[in-house]
Order: structure tokens, then sequence, then C-alpha cells
């Protein structure tokens, strides 16, 4: 339970069924439920913002029905005969009892502090191995103001290379 507040603890194991305009409840988010919306793809689930209303009566349709609907095949028919018989102000009507209810769970969901992600400089905790070209070891690096490294070789084929001997 919710050592910050109990009530909203206890609004979220015990949530009422809301009543709206036309004798319509929205009652509390289940799995169940949760898991039709899902299903149809419900905006209210995935987050998307709908195009437009029809987007939506599918999932107000749920909201106020058995989320076993969901199994009929023809949900949008469904939804579409009872939108038919469903003044347009009560869509919002809905929409909010829905937010109260998913508030109702989100309000006492735990909160995990993040795990720190690895630094992007180990794999499973070890150090990456370098996939640019390596330091050399010998002299002041390119970063330093000291003297530049010696060139190679004519031999090893560096920048060096040409009929010259090195030095």
């Amino acid at each position: 339970m919710s050592k910050g507040n109990p009530r909203k603890a206890v609004a979220a194991l015990l949530p009422a069924p809301l009543k709206v305009s036309g004798g319509y409840i929205v009652k509390p988010m289940t799995l169940g439920l949760w898991a039709a919306l899902e299903r149809i793809g419900s905006p209210i689930v995935t987050g998307k913002v709908p195009r437009d209303a029809l987007e939506l009566i599918p999932s107000l349709y749920l909201l106020t029905h058995d989320p076993r609907e969901v199994f009929r095949g023809n949900i949008l028919d469904l939804a579409m005969e009872w939108a038919n018989t469903v003044p347009v102000k009560v869509m919002d009507e809905i929409r909010c009892a829905c937010d109260r209810q998913m508030d109702a769970v989100h309000n006492v969901i735990p909160e995990f502090p993040r795990k720190k992600a690895r630094s992007a400089g180990t794999t499973a905790g070890c150090p990456r191995s370098s996939t640019g070209l390596p330091n050399g070891t010998d002299g002041a690096s390119r970063k330093s103001c000291g003297a530049s490294r010696s060139r190679r070789a004519g031999s090893c084929g560096g920048a060096g290379s040409s009929s010259r001997t090195a030095r």
C-alpha cells in the first residue's frame, strides 16, 4: 500500500464504477479490459493521438461494455451500432471517466529507481575493444603540444615511405 497516500492506494484497490450521461458505466481498468483495448490497437493504451472519433468508438464501446465483446469478431460493427444511439457529449464523459480510472491505478504503481545503463565504453561490464586507430606509445600524442612522432620507416609503407631512407 502506498505510504505516501493511503487513500489513493485504497481507491486503486477498490475503484468504483463511474456513471456518465445516458446511464453508461465506465468500470475500473482491469487486465481484461486493458488486453481488449490493446487487441484493437486503442489510442487509450497505445498513446497515439486518434485521427478522428471513429478511431475512438470501439474503445469507448469496450469501456462501457464487457471486454469479452472483443472476441465476437465484429467489434467495429457492434461499436458503431452502439455509437448511433449515444449523444456526442457522452464521448468526452466516457474518456474523462476512463482517465480517472487509469489515474487511480497509476497513482499507486510503485516507482522503482531506474538502473543506470552500462557505460557506453563497456560491454557486459568489460571495456570494449577499440575500433579506431591505435595510439602510438612513442613520443607525444596528437593532443599534446609536444614534439610529433617520428615518421615510419620506408619499409612500413607509412607516410614517409619513398625512395628516401629513414632518418
